[in-house]
């Protein structure tokens, strides 16, 4: 089976190369308005989206609350043989039971330079929630399994003991919320009497498998 590959639109893969040519110039990251300026965007807003999903492809982090936070993450090697195996594990969303072994639909094998973090296991996602991350209906999405998660972070969390989702954790004092990235959306208040848990972080994702 053969690894899959990550798709950049030709947008993406101008914003990409742009950042990577500033920090390998030794010059700090640009802000979303210098990437704008360069390449004739005329909305920071619209800057944010690209730059949202190319962290969403595993391509870039976003450092929380840092106006020149953009750092690269290295890419797949062609020449690099190095490949995991990891159960695709059904999908995500609100009433799907979560991961189990019984759901694993299949095993796939990618490059782990594909993703930012680590992935235990893939996901499939259905709606359109964080469509503005980047993570889209149908995606396939790698999940870091781990209980611990900073404010800001995309994660996978558990609400209620059978519902998964995918959500960006806003995590203020004790107020615990999931927020889409979506118009029609509505954040995620999880009840205190709730069985709720962070299941682990977002890695980054597949498109079109």
């Amino acid at each position: 089976m053969a690894a899959m590959t990550l798709q950049l639109t030709s947008r993406q893969s101008n914003i990409l190369e742009f950042i990577r040519n500033r920090l390998e110039s030794g010059r700090d990251a640009p802000t979303l308005e210098e990437i704008g300026h360069e390449l004739g965007i005329g909305h920071v807003s619209a800057v944010l989206k690209h730059v949202r999903s190319l962290e969403a492809k595993g391509r870039l982090v976003i450092e929380p609350n840092r106006a020149r936070g953009i750092r690269l993450v290295r890419t797949a090697d062609p020449m690099d043989n190095d490949t995991l195996e990891l159960p695709l594990v059904g999908r995500i969303a609100a009433g799907e039971p979560m991961f189990s072994e019984s759901r694993v639909e299949r095993v796939l094998r990618v490059s782990p330079w594909l993703f930012r973090l680590r992935p235990d296991y893939l996901v499939r996602v259905v709606g359109n929630s964080m469509r503005d991350e980047g993570i889209l209906d149908q995606d396939i999405v790698g999940v870091h399994a781990t209980p611990v998660a900073r404010h800001g972070q995309v994660v996978a969390a558990r609400l209620d003991g059978d519902r998964f989702t995918i959500k960006r954790l806003h995590w203020k004092s004790d107020v615990i919320r999931l927020m889409p990235n979506s118009p029609g959306f509505h954040p995620i208040d999880p009840d205190p009497t709730e069985d709720f848990a962070i299941e682990g972080l977002f890695a980054g994702l597949l498109r079109g498998s």
